[in-house]
């Protein structure tokens, strides 16, 4: 996994040290020696992690990531601040800068290799949301909401068999809220993961009972899990595991003896970055949802009718299908003589009569105004398409929407087996629909590129 690496510290051995260490691992790395430049470089380079020392002259490491948090092109790319440091204290205050982890020299190349992949995944899967989300604002649909800071009721699951420990992490994480639920065996973890949603997963590597890699792999694997941040709690000895889980998607570690403030503010950070991440997922579907959904009708919009039409036209095992291409007669006169209120509940109903009588894998949609359309795939017998159609018109043609307003629909259907050109598709079952509307409205007509002249277009009738 290469990704861009901005290493800033001002010991240029260490500093060179490590980017060739980097570079070995096929990473892109530039080392600069000026913590004031990381600003600027960090916002026109966008490196994918930077590697931040806190003790250099003039701005020291936590003023700069503070800065680069605070920064709009900035605040998404992952900090680990280096540090010859070794008190919790530091440890505290790097964590609350805003740095999304902290490690001590020496460097344990291989702990640092293992975050690094890991912090690397989950940036590019939030590059991924934030880059729908910018396509949902140009758009328009984007839904505005501030991010939630709060960390009240988040629930976390705690798999420790040391039981004072146990309770010691519970009762640091519940002084600020967290719903902490403790679990016995690596199984019944498992199943309480999959059957809670949790903001938090803890986990000891020391586990009495069972694989701690095993239940990591298992926790990465599941959908409800998969994307739950999992904090591992790990003894010095225990290196070469914790990179082990860490490689399996671990998320964080916290080394032991147990830093009461750092556990917390490590699991509080966290499940900040979980409920953003959940928050920007919603709202990206909530964007996509308006971005492709009639909201009169709730049917898909013209819009997704055209991506799906062409991925379906294009292709070669699409088999032979049918696009039927629906209008509501006299829609006008509907209108005009009773009101748009009538009009809006004349479509409501007809979008339901058709949601009624076709399968779910039936494709419809509001094609605009008092147009609409069906796509009916894996025909066997062409001929079952005609016989959908007049199904969908009788229906139509029987449904109540109010005294006195009689509802009926002409529909346009053609035939036809990919690959074919979408557009030319749409053209043959509107010339369809015409056809339909000269010969006396509510009913169906078949065209084709086996049915009938070649097309023209023409000014239907209402």
């Amino acid at each position: 996994m290469t990704a861009r690496i901005l290493v800033v510290d001002d010991v240029s051995p260490f500093a060179r040290m490590l980017e060739s260490r980097l570079a070995t691992e096929y990473y892109e790395v530039k080392a600069i020696s000026v913590g004031c430049d990381a600003l600027a470089i960090a916002h026109d380079w966008q490196p994918d992690v930077i590697l931040l020392d806190i003790m250099m002259p003039g701005m020291d490491g936590y003023e700069i990531c503070r800065m680069l948090k605070a920064g709009r092109s900035t605040a998404h790319i992952p900090v680990i601040l280096i540090t010859g440091l070794q008190n919790s204290p530091d440890r505290w205050r790097g964590l609350s800068s805003g740095a999304d982890d902290f490690m001590s020299k020496p460097i344990e190349y291989g702990i640092l290799l293992a975050r690094l992949r890991g912090i690397i995944r989950f940036k590019r899967l939030m590059d991924q949301w934030r880059a729908r989300d910018e396509t949902a604002a140009a758009l328009g649909f984007r839904v505005e909401r501030p991010d939630d800071t709060s960390i009240a009721d988040a629930r976390v699951l705690l798999i420790d068999h040391l039981a004072s420990r146990a309770a010691r992490i519970s009762a640091v994480l519940a002084s600020e809220g967290m719903v902490v639920v403790p679990s016995g065996a690596d199984r019944d973890a498992d199943d309480s993961a999959d059957d809670d949603g949790f903001d938090l997963i803890v986990i000891s590597l020391s586990l009495l009972d069972g694989d701690p890699l095993r239940l990591v792999a298992r926790l990465r694997a599941s959908a409800a899990t998969q994307d739950t941040p999992v904090l591992l709690l790990a003894e010095p000895d225990e290196r070469d595991t914790l990179i082990s889980a860490l490689d399996l998607g671990a998320t964080d570690c916290l080394m032991l003896p147990l830093d009461e403030n750092e556990l917390l503010l490590r699991a509080s950070n966290h499940i900040r970055r979980k409920r953003h991440h959940d928050r920007l997922r919603v709202d990206v579907g909530s964007a996509l949802h308006m971005a492709v959904i009639d909201p009169l009708t709730q049917l898909y919009n013209r819009r997704y009718v055209h991506s799906y039409l062409d991925r379906l036209c294009a292709d070669p095992l699409g088999g032979t299908f049918a696009l039927l291409m629906l209008d509501v007669d006299r829609f006008k006169a509907i209108n005009d003589r009773f009101g748009h209120t009538v009009g809006d509940n004349v479509l409501q109903g007809v979008a339901d009569t058709l949601r009624t009588h076709l399968r779910q894998s039936d494709l419809l949609a509001r094609f605009g105004g008092e147009e609409f359309i069906v796509i009916i795939t894996a025909l066997d017998d062409p001929g079952v398409a005609i016989t959908v159609a007049e199904k969908l018109r009788g229906a139509i043609e029987a449904m109540t929407v109010a005294p006195g307003v009689m509802v009926t629909a002409s529909i346009g259907v053609t035939i036809a087996q990919a690959p074919v050109v979408a557009a030319e598709l749409i053209d043959l079952a509107d010339a369809a629909l015409y056809d339909a509307k000269r010969n006396g409205r509510n009913q169906v007509m078949l065209h084709g590129p086996q049915y009938g002249p070649s097309l023209q277009r023409k000014e239907r009738p209402a």
